[in-house]
């Protein structure tokens, strides 16, 4: 109904320019009316500038509709009590047609959160099953070989006469791999926990700089033996920060152990911690120049459960994100392969009490 509406009156208008500039032309050519008609032509070309406003005006508002909807614009509203009757026709137009995107967008949204809420949850149960999995088949085959050496194959008990030293023997070693399965398996049980029961942080003040020399000491021995060049820089001697300590330094463990494994095997291996003092945040970086991570993968690597390492559980880069956004702040990563991968904290200042001094 908005473009009969909209056709006719241009239609109008065409009509009236037509009419008018054919009187005045006949006017002008005949001599009988030449002022009268120069006005009619002057009136026409005046009718043509108006439609060309008025058709301007839409194609302003047409053009203003789709570069919203290129800039994915989901605020904008067109006004519908004001303008003439076609306006306030085309604006609720418009805003229908945002409404119906809008409705739509939603929908896509929940889909995709919904997919994304399943894939997790599938990965996470292949996750567990594999690791309970890999643990338990092994305990269990193990255990029966074991149990093969103290009962017959009826399942009676063997004669305590009938051991020998070697069965000792390999019950011991039998026994002790079953304890290192265990604990691999405790390990990894764990180490979920702590993921999905992380507690809220317990903040105090204390010496970043301090912690940081720590981790320095802590592991200057394994960093020394597997000649791992490491340097620490700090933007002033003294740094207070406001923050769960503990975490805090689980999350610079993880990452530099994190370089260090990323190093193994390479000829020229060197890590690098610095504190950077921004105007809203503060930063601290942990560096190497290992093989990098590719692209496809820089944000993968922050996925709970999802690893590269043969060994890994995916579990760490995971939960050191998490701690770090419990701070309000942010884990980031950039690569550049053989050259600088480098994982960044981010730590906003006015949670830490405007405690930086020296």
């Amino acid at each position: 109904m908005f473009s009969v509406r909209l056709y006719l009156h241009i239609l109008l208008y065409v009509w009236l320019i037509v009419l008018v500039l054919g009187l005045g032309l006949a006017g002008i050519v005949s001599g009988r009316a030449f002022i009268w008609g120069a006005v009619a032509v002057l009136v026409s070309l005046g009718l043509v500038g108006r439609l060309v406003c008025y058709l301007n005006a839409y194609n302003r508002r047409i053009k203003l509709f789709f570069d919203s909807i290129a800039d994915h614009e989901s605020m904008l509203y067109f006004p519908e009590n004001t303008g003439t009757r076609e306006q306030r026709c085309l604006h609720a137009t418009f805003n229908r047609i945002y409404a119906l995107m809008t409705e739509h967008k939603q929908h896509e949204f929940e889909r995709e959160l919904h997919q994304k809420e399943y894939e997790s949850w599938e990965k996470l149960m292949r996750v567990l099953t594999h690791e309970i999995m890999n643990s338990v088949t092994p305990v269990v085959s193990l255990s029966e070989t074991l149990l093969s050496y103290f009962q017959t194959k009826g399942g009676m008990a063997r004669d305590v006469r009938e051991m020998t030293g070697l069965t000792m023997g390999k019950t011991i070693r039998g026994l002790e791999t079953i304890r290192n399965q265990g604990r691999s398996l405790l390990c990894f049980t764990d180490s979920y926990r702590q993921f999905s029961r992380l507690k809220p942080p317990e903040r105090s003040s204390f010496s970043l700089t301090d912690l940081l020399q720590d981790i320095q000491m802590l592991y200057q021995e394994e960093l020394s033996r597997q000649h791992i060049g490491f340097s620490m820089a700090c933007f002033q001697s003294g740094i207070q920060v406001y923050a769960d300590e503990g975490m805090l330094s689980q999350v610079l463990i993880n990452l530099l152990k994190n370089a260090m494994q990323a190093l193994a095997g390479q000829p020229d291996k060197k890590i690098r911690m610095e504190v950077h003092d921004g105007e809203r945040m503060l930063f601290i970086s942990v560096a190497d120049n290992g093989p990098g991570i590719p692209s496809d993968l820089m944000e993968d690597i922050f996925i709970p459960f999802f690893t590269t390492k043969p060994d890994g559980t995916g579990i760490g880069l995971s939960l050191s994100r998490q701690i770090v956004r419990m701070h309000g702040g942010e884990l980031s990563v950039r690569s550049q392969p053989y050259h600088e991968t480098v994982f960044t904290i981010s730590l906003p200042k006015n949670s830490n009490r405007d405690a930086f001094h020296d």
